[in-house]
């Protein structure tokens, strides 16, 4: 049977939330499609395709020095040798960083229809149906897949990511590489030993509402710490200097999906919302009726913070 692959994306040994996401998404849709979902990972052995075999029935493995470190160059031929070997019909990639390089040159590769940046998709009639953010995210589309092949990129926490479940099969495949043109020199962390906020199930987040640093500090980082999650800001708070620049969240900060996010005082730019509008749980203070953070928010209080925050402390 025909393939649903999905492109497993990792760094130094360490497998991305992102791709459990998609381990998800491939065994929702895959028999809708008719397809068998299954992966692929390119790395220097198979050590990482055993653990992505946890979460997904059948995984293929392109181990070679090649692909021991991520090239645009080298995951595309890695991908259309895998493509071209086990039949496959479509291929996820993960709307990240690297995901972002690849995706169109994997398409072309392939000969295949390209949707990108999707955060939700669902089989309707043996055709896959595509929502996207557009206009930074004011607007939502739809496309359908119409082509025999397809590569469509996922959105970071559009989805939870799979449960382990019983261990699939690690099989290899071979690929000719031809002329790689970049190389990875060095890969330089832009926080050292900063907070990887992402991985907070809660966040207190604030913003320009807060006034100045100390009220940021005196009100945000409190009630963070109470609630047992990490504190964020908006641009402009990160701009400010109220807070260190690895906790920014928004379209040039991190994305993140908690299972609460709680937004003190900020007014919901498309800007941040892009960064947050995954959590499970938005609950939004802002004294302004009309912010634009109250459209998305799960629950909305129209209220001074620094008269809200207090209560919630207490209560706790």
């Amino acid at each position: 049977m025909a393939k649903l692959l999905i492109i497993a994306e990792h760094r130094d040994g360490k497998l991305s939330t992102a791709t459990l996401e998609l381990c998800r998404v491939a065994k929702e849709v895959a028999p809708a499609l008719g397809l068998e979902p299954a992966a692929a990972v390119f790395a220097k052995d198979d050590a990482i395709a055993k653990e992505v075999a946890n979460y997904i029935p059948e995984v293929f493995v392109v181990a070679d020095a090649a692909v021991a470190a991520y090239t645009a160059d080298g995951y595309t031929q890695a991908i259309k040798a895998v493509v071209d070997a086990k039949d496959v019909k479509g291929v996820l990639i993960p709307h990240t960083y690297d995901g972002v390089d690849y995706a169109a040159k994997a398409a072309m590769a392939i000969s295949a229809g390209i949707v990108s940046n999707v955060n939700k998709i669902v089989a309707e009639g043996g055709k896959l149906v595509c929502t996207r953010g557009i206009y930074n995210g004011k607007l939502q589309e739809t496309k359908s897949v119409t082509t025999d092949k397809f590569v469509i990129s996922i959105e970071k926490g559009a989805y939870d990511p799979a449960e382990a479940g019983s261990a699939g099969s690690v099989s290899a495949v071979s690929a000719s590489f031809g002329a790689i043109r970049t190389k990875v020199k060095e890969v330089i962390a832009t926080s050292t030993g900063g907070v990887d906020i992402t991985q907070a199930k809660v966040i207190v987040s604030g913003g320009r509402g807060l006034k100045d640093a100390d009220k940021y500090k005196d009100v945000v980082i409190p009630l963070a710490q109470k609630l047992g999650g990490e504190y964020a800001g908006s641009r402009p708070v990160i701009d400010s200097g109220w807070t260190e620049a690895s906790r920014q969240v928004g379209q040039s900060g991190k994305t993140v999906t908690p299972d609460l996010y709680l937004a003190l005082g900020i007014s919901g730019a498309v800007q941040h919302v892009a960064g947050m509008k995954g959590s499970k749980c938005i609950v939004a203070v802002n004294k302004d009726p009309e912010a634009p953070i109250f459209n998305i928010a799960t629950y909305g209080i129209v209220a001074d913070l620094f008269e809200v925050v207090p209560g919630i402390m207490s209560s706790l």
